[in-house]
């Protein structure tokens, strides 16, 4: 009968054994491949990092734009010093031609000869208005590229144009005054030491 006991209770733990090792294999299974506990945690892993790079694409969007629009601005306000010094540049040049006509009627009054002088003059007046016309021009670049380089090549290219102008009415006034001092060394007083 001990053999009988001995051997039904030895069944039994085996069977019990045997029955409940599929079930903690089936457990420790599900727990390693994300089974019932580890999806919903996965599935909202997964969602947060899809929201980052939603965002993160959006940043990269906006900061983008901002970018471009300053740059933008920047190149609008690169044309408008660059037309404020050209245009003052034009001033004084325009009010050397002011004195230099003056001083071509002193000259004429005098009996001297002008023409060359006078075509000179006209020569940088024409260049002047020339310069005038292209800094208008500055106002109506239009400065909408999305590179910066671009715009500023669009800048520099009509700033060119000016100075351009600017250098050949600057020759102009040069030549001008060389050709109008030969006229002026008359002597105005006389010696004492020529006369003796």
């Amino acid at each position: 009968m001990k053999k009988q006991y001995l051997s039904v209770s030895l069944f039994l733990t085996l069977a019990v054994v045997a029955v409940a090792t599929p079930v903690l294999a089936q457990d420790i299974r599900a727990n390693v491949s994300g089974g019932a506990t580890g999806t919903p945690i996965r599935a909202n892993v997964r969602a947060n990092v899809e929201v980052k790079k939603a965002s993160t694409t959006e940043r990269r969007a906006s900061s983008t734009e901002r970018r471009v629009e300053i740059q933008r601005n920047l190149a609008e306000r690169k044309a408008e010093h660059t037309a404020r010094v050209l245009t003052a540049t034009i001033e004084r040049l325009e009010k050397i031609i002011v004195r230099l006509e003056s001083r071509i009627a002193k000259v004429k009054a005098l009996g001297g000869v002008t023409t060359e002088t006078e075509s000179f003059v006209a020569e940088a007046k024409n260049h002047l208005s020339l310069a005038k016309l292209s800094i208008i021009t500055f106002s109506s670049i239009e400065l909408s590229g999305n590179k910066a380089r671009d715009n500023f090549e669009r800048v520099r290219a009509v700033a060119a144009e000016v100075k351009g102008h600017i250098r050949e009415a600057h020759t102009s006034l040069m030549k001008a005054i060389r050709s109008l001092k030969p006229g002026q060394r008359t002597a105005t007083s006389t010696s004492d030491s020529q006369e003796e």
